[in-house]
């Protein structure tokens, strides 16, 4: 039995102005965006996103006319990614979010508090 994968990234329309309107008034013109690890807190993975080429091993998708990049790894570990506008994080700002969540071991580590 083949199983379906998850969609590489979701945005909503509302999410997708929101995030133009941001790369537009941090002056980035360029539409190519590559979703990164930026690494590990006890609260879980954290993730980046930077200006950037695709890359040899990169998956790809286009929304609308931003063409974001992913590591084939990152997208097996954590099954794709959402770009949710502020609305939708219920007022809490614009966040990527992974579609598999990893449980964090947070309170174990000195950090937390």
């Amino acid at each position: 039995m083949e199983t379906l994968k998850k969609e590489l990234l979701a945005m909503s329309d509302a999410a997708y102005e929101e995030f133009v309107q941001f790369l537009r008034s941090n002056q980035v013109e360029k539409n190519n965006i590559r979703i990164t690890l930026a690494g590990y807190a006890c609260s879980g993975p954290r993730f980046g996103l930077m200006v950037d080429d695709k890359k040899d091993g990169d998956m790809e998708t286009v929304i609308k006319d931003l063409t974001f990049y992913i590591e084939s790894n990152l997208y097996d570990e954590f099954e794709g990614f959402q770009i949710l506008s502020t609305e939708e994080n219920l007022g809490q700002g614009m966040v990527l979010r992974p579609n598999k969540v990893v449980e964090s071991d947070c309170g174990t580590c000195s950090s937390c508090g």
